[in-house]
Order: C-alpha cells, then structure tokens, then sequence
C-alpha cells in the first residue's frame, strides 16, 4: 500500500509538474498569441488607413478624369469652331486678295492709259492754258476761319444745338480765336 502511496504520490507530482508546465507554456504562448494579435491589429488599422487614402485617390482620379473629359470637349469644340471661323477667314481672305488683285490690274492699266501719248495729247486739248492747275496755290487763315464757321453755322442751325451756336458765336467774336475753339 505503500509503495502504491509513493507510486501515487510520484505520479501526481509528475501530473502535476507536467500541468504546470503545460500552464506556463499555455500562459506563454498566450502571451505570443496575444502580442501576434496587436500585431495584426496594428496591421489591419495601417491597411485599413491606406486603403482609405487609396479610395480617396482613386475617387480624386475618377473626378479629375471626369473633368479632364469635359475640358476635353469643350477644347474640341474650340477647335471646330476655330476651324470654321479660319475656313470662313480663309475664304474672306481670298475675296479680298481676289479684289486687290483686281484693283491693282486696274490700276495697272489706269497708269498705262496715263502714260500714253495720246493720254498726254488729250490732257494738252483739254486744259485752257498752262495757268490752270489742279493745285491749290494759296489759302489764308482767314478763309479757313471763315469756312470752319459756315459749316459750324449750318450744322447747328440743322440741329438746333446750343453748343455749336456757342462755337459759332466764339468764332465770330473778335476775343476768342479759332484754336481756342478746338
């Protein structure tokens, strides 16, 4: 009875030795298990926290394709409509080097005919004298004065304006001359 009271008591310190060790190894790998755990954890709020930022970029990037899309448009209809006020230019810029090309043969032809001798012939018949000219030889102040104030006095009598009878009445008073006036 007494060795099975040592062979009991030896194998329950055995079990006993064996269940704590089983309890230490449990409460260490618990210990790991649960440092693994914050481990992961921490991991999960970095890919959580970059997967954010990632569906914010990604939605930035839909927004800036969407309005580089409509940039896009509206620059291709800038371009059609420049494309067709240049083809509209273009054809008004062929009517007018069109037109000058006719004016200069025109003119071209204008010089030959004044240059010809019977050109000269006819100018010699139909001129009275060698006095009359086509230029204007002399012309006063006061005829100018003069002029300036009956053009003055028909526009201001046509539209019964008090200004232009001032301006008139100003030039023809003896105090004010015509550089005042303008």
């Amino acid at each position: 009875l007494k060795q099975m009271g040592d062979e009991m008591s030896a194998d329950l310190a055995d079990d006993t030795k064996q269940e704590n060790d089983a309890i230490k190894n449990y409460e260490e790998l618990t210990a790991a298990k649960e440092k693994e755990v914050e481990t992961l954890q921490a991991q999960i709020e970095d890919k959580s926290t970059r997967l954010g930022n990632i569906g914010v970029e990604v939605t930035e990037k839909i927004n800036d394709i969407e309005d580089t899309k409509e940039a896009l448009e509206a620059d291709k209809k800038f371009v059609k409509e420049l494309d067709e006020g240049c083809a509209t230019k273009e054809q008004e810029w062929e009517v007018v080097k069109k037109t000058r090309a006719e004016e200069l043969l025109a003119l071209a032809e204008t010089i030959k005919v004044l240059n010809d001798d019977d050109a000269l012939d006819l100018f010699k018949k139909t001129l009275p004298g060698a006095s009359s000219s086509f230029l204007q030889l002399k012309v006063t102040a006061s005829a100018q004065k003069s002029a300036a104030l009956q053009i003055i006095r028909r526009a201001a009598h046509r539209r019964r304006s008090p200004a232009l009878d001032l301006i008139a009445l100003a030039l023809q008073g003896k105090t004010a001359g015509f550089e005042k006036v303008l």
